[in-house]
C-alpha cells in the first residue's frame, strides 16, 4: 500500500514538474511581448545573425522572431502566425491571455489539485460566452462611419510616427469611398497595396504603383488609355541543356523553328488584340518575344503572379492563361501609365470603375521603413475586420466587462466553474497590462471602473475613467474573438499535458507505427 502511495505521488510530482515546465516556457515568451501591448508600449531591439537590426513593437514580428528550442513555447508562437494569418492584428493579445489563462490553469493543477478535464470543459464554456458576449456588444460600421477612424488610429496610432501612418491609411480609404463601383464589398487586403521603399517620401497613389525597372529606356514614360494584356504563360526562351540532349541536328532546327512560330503566334496575336502593355507572368520570358514586342512600340513587363492577380482585380482584365485563347481576348484600357525611371516605380492610374490604391511607405533608414510598413498593414487590417465583425471599446474595456459578466453568479455552478473563471481572469489581464505598460496601478485603476459598462475604461494619459468610444479608442470585435480563439486552442493543449516524453522518430508517432514495425519494414 505504502509503495502504491509512493508511486502516486511520484507520479504526480512528474506531472507537475511537467506543466510547471510548460507554464514556464510559455510566460516567457509572452514576457517578451507584453510590454509592447496598449499605446505606452515599449519597442523592442531585434538582431538577426547576420547584425541586421530591426526596431519594432509590432507583436508578430517579435514572436515569427523568437528562436526556441522548447516545443511548447514553439506552439506559443504559432499563436502569433496564426492569428497574423487569420486577422492581420491582435498578435500580442492572443499571446497575453494564453499565458494568462496558463498561468491561473497551472494555479488551479498544482495548488488545487483539480483535474485538467475539469478546467478544460469549464474554459470552454467561459469562452463560448465570452465570444457571445463580444458579438452581442459590436456595433456594426460602414465606410462613411467616422468610428471607422478611430480604429484605425487605435491599431497604429501609437506605433512610430503613428500620426503620419494613420493619416497614410485614413487617405488610402477616402480614395476607395469615392469608387464608383460598389463600396460594400471592399476589401482592403485586395484594394490597398503596399511598397516599402525607404529612400522614398510616403505616398498614396490613386491605382497600382509596381516597383519595375523597364527593358527598354527608349519606350515613353507616359502612356494615356493604353490598351493592357495580361499574360499567365510559358514563354520561355529554348535552354541549352535541351539542345545538348539532342544528337540529332535536324531535330534541333525543328525545335528552334517550332519555337519561333510559337512565340511569332504570340506577338502576332498580342499586336490584333490592340495592346500597347503587356504584362506577362511567367519565370522566363523569351527574349525574341521581348523583342518583338518592343519593335511594334508595346511595352513588355515582366510582374509576379501576385502582381498580375492584382492587375486583373484593380481594372477587370482577364489573365491569358493558353495559347489558343489569345486570339479571342481584346485589350483593356488602362486610364494612364507613366514610368518613373529615377525612383524605378510604374504607375497605373485607375479607371472611373475605382477599386485599388497604392501606399508608398518611406523612411529616414531601413529599419524605420519596416516599422512604419507593419504598423500601415495593423491600420488596414484592424479596418477591415471592424467593417466585417462590428467594432468595441478598446483600451481593454470590453475584456474587463466581459471577465465580471463570466463572474456572475449563474455562470458559477460546480468545479467546472473554476475554469470559467481561468477565461476570466486572463480577460481581465488585457487592461492590466496596458496600465502597467502606462506606469499605473493596474488592479487599483480597475476597481474604479469594474461595475461601469463595456463602453469605459482608463485614459492612459490621465489616469482617469473615461468613456473609450467617446474618446476614440475602439478596436475591431473580429480581431478580439479571434485572439480569444486562438489563445484557448493552445492552453487547451497545453494543460493536457502530464509527461514529455522523447519521441524515437516523430514519423513513427504520426503514422501510428511502433519503433518495431519501422525496424522490421527498413530490414525487408
Amino acid at each position: 500500500m505504502t509503495e502504491q502511495n509512493s508511486g502516486g505521488v511520484q507520479a504526480q510530482r512528474m506531472e507537475n514538474t511537467a506543466l510547471e515546465n510548460n507554464c514556464a516556457a510559455v510566460l516567457s515568451v509572452a514576457d517578451t511581448v507584453r510590454t509592447t501591448l496598449g499605446p505606452k508600449g515599449l519597442d523592442k531591439l531585434l538582431v538577426d545573425e547576420l547584425g541586421n537590426r530591426f526596431i519594432t513593437n509590432d507583436g508578430a514580428t517579435i514572436m515569427l522572431s523568437i528562436k526556441t528550442v522548447h516545443p511548447v513555447a514553439k506552439m506559443v508562437v504559432e499563436i502569433a502566425d496564426r492569428q497574423e494569418i487569420r486577422v492581420g492584428d491582435g498578435t500580442t493579445t492572443a499571446v497575453v491571455l494564453a499565458a494568462e489563462m496558463i498561468k491561473e490553469g497551472k494555479r488551479l493543477i498544482t495548488d488545487m489539485g483539480i483535474h485538467p478535464t475539469l478546467i478544460i470543459r469549464g474554459m470552454e464554456s467561459g469562452i463560448q460566452r465570452s465570444i457571445e458576449l463580444f458579438r452581442q456588444m459590436a456595433v456594426k460600421i460602414d465606410m462613411d462611419d467616422a468610428r471607422l477612424a478611430h480604429v484605425i488610429a487605435t491599431a497604429a496610432g501609437s506605433r512610430m510616427d503613428g500620426n503620419q501612418v494613420v493619416s497614410l491609411v485614413n487617405e488610402a480609404v477616402a480614395l476607395l469611398k469615392r469608387s464608383e463601383g460598389k463600396r460594400d464589398g471592399i476589401n482592403f487586403k485586395k484594394s490597398i497595396l503596399l511598397i516599402n521603399k525607404p529612400e522614398l517620401e510616403d505616398m498614396v497613389f490613386d491605382g497600382i504603383v509596381l516597383q519595375k525597372q523597364l527593358v527598354d529606356t527608349q519606350m515613353p514614360d507616359n502612356m494615356k488609355n493604353a490598351g493592357a494584356l495580361l499574360l499567365k504563360m510559358d514563354v520561355r526562351e529554348i535552354k541549352e541543356s535541351w539542345i545538348k540532349e539532342m544528337k540529332n541536328y535536324d531535330d534541333v532546327v525543328r525545335m528552334k523553328d517550332s519555337h519561333k512560330k510559337i512565340i511569332k503566334e504570340i506577338s502576332d496575336s498580342i499586336i490584333a488584340s490592340g495592346a500597347g502593355v503587356v504584362f506577362l507572368a511567367s519565370p522566363h520570358v523569351d527574349e525574341f518575344l521581348f523583342a518583338s514586342l518592343i519593335a511594334r512600340n508595346i511595352l513588355p513587363i515582366s510582374v509576379s503572379n501576385e502582381e498580375i492577380s492584382s492587375l486583373a482585380y484593380a481594372f477587370d482584365l482577364p489573365i491569358v492563361k493558353r495559347r489558343e485563347d489569345m486570339g479571342r481576348v481584346s485589350a483593356g484600357t488602362m486610364k494612364n501609365v507613366s514610368y518613373d525611371e529615377e525612383k524605378g516605380l510604374l504607375f497605373l492610374e485607375n479607371n472611373p470603375q475605382r477599386k485599388v490604391v497604392t501606399i508608398v511607405v518611406g523612411g529616414a533608414t531601413r529599419v524605420t521603413s519596416q516599422e512604419r510598413w507593419r504598423s500601415v498593414k495593423d491600420g488596414i487590417s484592424s479596418a477591415q475586420s471592424a467593417l466585417s465583425d462590428g467594432v468595441v471599446a478598446g483600451g481593454g474595456a470590453i475584456e474587463l466587462y466581459i471577465s465580471e459578466k463570466l463572474k456572475d453568479k449563474g455562470m458559477n455552478s460546480g468545479v467546472e466553474s473554476l475554469g470559467v473563471e481561468v477565461v476570466a481572469h486572463a480577460l481581465s489581464g488585457i487592461m492590466r497590462q496596458i496600465l502597467i505598460n502606462a506606469g499605473f496601478s493596474g488592479f487599483e485603476k480597475m476597481t474604479e471602473i469594474k461595475k461601469k459598462s463595456g463602453e469605459y475604461g482608463i485614459d492612459v494619459n490621465t489616469g482617469k475613467s473615461e468613456n473609450m468610444f467617446d474618446a476614440g479608442v475602439i478596436d475591431s470585435a473580429g480581431i478580439k474573438i479571434n485572439a480569444l480563439k486562438s489563445a484557448a486552442e493552445i492552453v487547451k493543449a497545453v494543460l493536457r499535458i502530464d509527461r514529455i516524453l522523447i519521441a524515437s522518430s516523430p514519423h513513427n508517432a504520426v503514422t501510428g507505427k511502433s519503433a518495431g514495425d519501422a525496424k522490421h519494414e527498413r530490414t525487408q
